[in-house]
């Protein structure tokens, strides 16, 4: 009350103690804009998945009828050829000799399976003897949809129909710049948010978002080896090219979506932040030195020119002097 008294009678402005809901409303209202990008995006993810699932299903259901149905049909004409070889009254020789003819022709039409992404999930689902994994579940699809936003593309699963194809196109121009826009927009208010930690001490928080940049995908290697049996060496390779948003899709790790697509999500932003922040700091150093540059030629030309002022101005105080003597000799002279 006091403090409130000192400061009336100073002329200052009483400045009250804001409240907890005044804080509040100042918070939500600060980060307002960066929550309905992140729901905007999270919301497009999760739209996109059911609208892909709902176009590809049905037909991945379709190719792997089609495909068992002409597995059965290969084998049973295979069947069918071989007992009409041992009826054949052959002999030996021959009997071999179309035996190799009529394997080589099942070899081929097997391997005809294998060309169709879907076929060939049939068949290594079959020689694998485990059961059939599908390939356009809900979370393969939020993944499929979110690796295209930020965008990795692993091509883990991809879209075999027109419609799906098509939905990808348009799917990908509106995605991939609201991905950007968000990830620029957290990594701008998550930077700044730590730079006041450092304040005037740039080059301090600069070293530490390198540090942080080339420490993430090994601490992601360690978690991925861990969580999907693979080695250390394995887990940073693969880490390393999820973040920068290679995705070569070489790798397919058992590790569980949500984390993989969070991970995936903090190390773009973190690359981003790095470049954004690297990049701004090398082009400052470079306008600073280029106005030292122009500075120190600005000050050279400015001593070139006084010098010559000097010399000019001696050469005319020399040049009198002469003159003064020529005259003194000429009136002794005279």
């Amino acid at each position: 009350m006091s403090g409130g008294i000192a400061a009336i009678l100073a002329g200052r402005k009483v400045q009250k103690k804001k409240s907890w809901r005044s804080k509040m409303k100042e918070f939500l209202q600060a980060s307002g804009l960066h929550a309905s990008l992140v729901i905007g995006c999270i919301v497009y993810v999760c739209v996109g998945a059911l609208l892909f699932r709902a176009l590809e299903r049905p037909n991945e259901l379709e190719v792997k009828k089609r495909t068992l149905s002409a597995l059965d049909e290969l084998v049973e004409g295979m069947i069918n050829k071989t007992e009409k070889l041992k009826m054949a009254y052959l002999s030996d020789d021959e009997l071999v000799e179309q035996a190799e003819d009529l394997l080589d022709e099942y070899h081929i039409h097997l391997f005809e399976l294998f060309e169709h992404p879907i076929s060939s999930n049939v068949m290594d689902s079959l020689v694998s003897g485990d059961p059939y994994l599908d390939l356009w579940t809900f979370p393969s699809a939020v993944l499929f949809t979110s690796t295209t936003m930020v965008p990795v593309g692993f091509g883990l699963v991809t879209p075999l129909t027109f419609s799906g194809r098509l939905l990808l196109v348009c799917y990908g121009l509106m995605g991939i710049p609201l991905a950007l826009v968000t990830m620029s927009d957290l990594g701008r208010f998550l930077c700044e948010a730590v730079a006041k930690r450092f304040g005037e001490h740039t080059r301090a928080f600069v070293v530490c978002l390198m540090v942080a940049v080339m420490s993430y995908p090994i601490a992601g290697g360690f978690i991925i080896s861990n969580l999907g049996n693979l080695s250390l060496t394995d887990g940073i390779y693969y880490s390393s090219i999820t973040i920068l948003t290679i995705g070569f899709g070489d790798m397919s790790p058992p590790i569980p979506i949500p984390f993989l697509i969070v991970y995936i999500i903090f190390g773009a932003m973190l690359v981003t932040i790095a470049v954004e922040v690297v990049a701004v700091n090398a082009i400052h150093h470079i306008h600073f030195m280029g106005r030292q540059l122009g500075n120190a030629r600005l000050m050279a030309t400015r001593m070139i020119t006084m010098a010559q002022k000097i010399s000019i101005s001696k050469g005319l105080g020399l040049g009198m002097a002469q003159l003064g003597a020529f005259a003194r000799i000429g009136m002794m002279n005279v």
